[in-house]
Parts: structure tokens; C-alpha cells; sequence
């Protein structure tokens, strides 16, 4: 794993692509960590953009994140199980019968009438 001191003296190097400020400052979320490399999600502290950092012993970068996922559901998808074909033409089969809303509404159950002693 990479020293904490390591990481930071790579985020100083690594600049905001938005507004160019060192990334030093940045919230920065462990996506994935290995002995050699980290990745990371980093949120900019002046202008709230976000990248993904990658840091290495060779050096550092950062990729521009256009997504509406934040830091903690990066990290939570990123080992999540693959989808299946058989899956995918299951919700294929069930779109065909059902609009999406349909499928994702959640039928509520009425509460049972009381009855009278």
C-alpha cells in the first residue's frame, strides 16, 4: 500500500481540470487500493468537481468523472457482480410485458378493514 505521505505529495502535483487548483486539499474516497497503485474519487475543494485519481510510484493522474454517482457509489459498484445475458433478456422479456414504471412501482397493500366486536 501506498504511504499516506506518498499520496499527498501526489495530489499536490495533481490539478483540478475545472478550475486548475492542486488537489491536495480534495475529498478524496479509496476506490480501489493495491500495493503498487491507488484510485481514487476526488471531489475539488474550490470548485466541487470530480475525477478519478490514479497514483503510482511512476506518477499520478486524473480523468474527468462525468456521472451523477458520487464517491461511496463508485466504491459500492465497482466489485458488483457482473449482470448476466440470461439476465439482461429477462428484463428484456419483462419490459416487453410491462412499462419500466410499472415494474418499479411497489404495489402497496391496503390495510385490512377491522372488524367490528
Amino acid at each position: 500500500m501506498l504511504e499516506k505521505r506518498f499520496i499527498i505529495e501526489n495530489l499536490q502535483k495533481t490539478y483540478c481540470y475545472r478550475c486548475g487548483t492542486s488537489l491536495e486539499g480534495a475529498k478524496l474516497i479509496t476506490i480501489t487500493e493495491a500495493p503498487i497503485a491507488l484510485v481514487a474519487h476526488a471531489v475539488c475543494s474550490i470548485c466541487k468537481a470530480e475525477s478519478m485519481v490514479t497514483i503510482t510510484p511512476t506518477g499520478s493522474g486524473s480523468v474527468p468523472v462525468q456521472s451523477d454517482l458520487n464517491g461511496e457509489e463508485f466504491k459500492k459498484f465497482i466489485g458488483a457482480k457482473a449482470v448476466s445475458y440470461d439476465e439482461l433478456l429477462d428484463l428484456h422479456l419483462a419490459l416487453k410485458k410491462k412499462s419500466i414504471w410499472n415494474l418499479l412501482a411497489k404495489k402497496e397493500k391496503k390495510p385490512a378493514s377491522r372488524q367490528k366486536a
